[in-house]
């Protein structure tokens, strides 16, 4: 049951109206119809390809899911068990993230060590990067390619791989009230402590991001947001005084800038 009080929360707050004109640290982000995820073909084949998004059904989620909130106990343990599945599995994906004198969060998308981040915790193109994993591991990389006004990063792991990884995946299905997860390292790397999980709902849908109610906290930028079928969806990349308005880049932005990442430019 450790799991129910937060889901019974999340329910509430999905269904709670948002608070019109509250502050953010970063520019407001005005409503829109959220882009398909077209994936970009790479203009040269010695540049880093994004994986495509895995293909998803809402009928292979548990019945819980499909409702507006939870009507039973019974539906909050489902829940409850689904989430902590997804947990177990996409945990070994999220990496603790050190720049310079900075920390954040990534999550790795491909065996060979690319790493979606916020462009705020990369910084730029060529700085070298400390990973390091749940169970402590640690490994070298680069940061690549950052597109400032999207915020998007995209980081590489040097040391030999293969890596665990997270599929990336789309918002041509995605709709406010979906159920999702949100993973990282707030404060850094702590091996008391280590990966920390909240779950929650989707608030708002904009052209470039979503809202949800999964708090998130300095040290988190970067990490990923997972929907229920466990693919990236998001990277989080804001932060207000409200509990309810936690901010995440959109998948697609990735998709939309990868060239710019991918070549390694600013």
């Amino acid at each position: 049951m450790w799991l129910c009080a937060a889901l019974v929360a999340a329910a509430v707050s999905a269904a709670a109206p948002m608070a019109p004109g509250a502050e953010t640290n970063r520019p407001g982000r005005s409503a829109g119809k959220v882009k398909s995820a077209p994936v970009p073909a790479s203009k040269s084949a010695s540049l880093p390809v994004l994986p495509r998004p895995a293909a998803a059904r809402r009928a292979d989620l548990p019945s819980a899911f499909a409702a507006a909130v939870p009507a039973s106990v019974a539906e909050l343990r489902s829940i409850e068990r689904h989430i902590k599945s997804l947990a177990a599995r996409l945990s070994p994906s999220v990496v603790a993230v050190g720049v310079g004198s900075g920390n954040g969060s990534g999550v790795v998308i491909s065996a060979d060590g690319l790493v979606l981040s916020a462009g705020h915790v990369c910084g730029r193109p060529g700085r070298s990067v400390r990973f390091t994993f749940p169970d402590g591991k640690t490994a070298r990389g680069k940061t690549l390619g950052v597109d400032d006004e999207r915020d998007t990063g995209l980081m590489k792991i040097t040391d030999r791989g293969p890596w665990p990884h997270a599929e990336p995946g789309d918002l041509q299905q995605a709709r406010a009230g979906d159920w999702v997860l949100a993973l990282g390292h707030p404060g850094g790397f702590d091996p008391k402590r280590s990966l920390v999980v909240r779950s929650g709902r989707v608030i708002r849908l904009t052209g470039d991001g979503l809202q949800t109610d999964c708090t998130i906290s300095p040290g988190d930028s970067g990490g990923p947001l997972f929907d229920m079928h466990g693919r990236v969806i998001g990277i989080h990349n804001a932060i207000s005084t409200s509990v309810a308005e936690n901010y995440h880049v959109a998948i697609t932005e990735f998709y939309d800038t990868w060239e710019v990442l991918a070549k390694g430019a600013d």
